[in-house]
């Protein structure tokens, strides 16, 4: 063995090959008597060089190095339903508030607030919509986010 091969192999690295395997099942490499005796074994290797025993018939290398890689050749990072990372791994920059929802909200205000001036000028009255209130009011609120 290689002296990178000799390696103590830690929990990660299980997990990595584990997840490879999984992926090589989905792609139809492996089918699943072989995936569950691969697992088994990569949850009992003890060394980096009896991990990379388990793919090496497969066209993946889930130990190698991911830092020399381009930022599209790196894998996805998996997180679970609630956004937290999986097994380490940094999750996905969490999703920005406010955006397209503040337009959307902009918007509907804009065109409340025509329509109450069309019933105005037609009707001889104005009608001061109490929604459109409560949403400039809830807009306006400092330091708090439209949601």
């Amino acid at each position: 063995m290689a002296s990178a091969d000799a390696m103590r192999a830690s929990d990660r690295d299980r997990e990595r090959v584990v997840q490879a395997l999984q992926e090589q099942v989905g792609e139809g490499r492996l089918t699943l008597a072989e995936f569950e005796e691969r697992s088994g074994q990569a949850y009992d290797a003890r060394t980096v060089g009896e991990l990379r025993k388990l793919t090496d018939d497969l066209p993946v290398d889930p130990l190698a190095p991911t830092a020399d890689l381009a930022p599209w050749q790196r894998p996805f990072p998996l997180t679970d339903p609630w956004g937290r990372p999986i097994h380490g791994q940094r999750s996905l920059p969490p999703a920005r508030h406010g955006g397209p929802a503040f337009g959307v909200a902009v918007v509907l205000l804009v065109a409340l607030a025509i329509i109450g001036g069309i019933v105005a000028v037609t009707t001889g009255f104005f009608v001061f919509p109490l929604p459109l209130l409560f949403l400039i009011l809830m807009m306006s609120r400092p330091g708090r986010r439209f949601r």
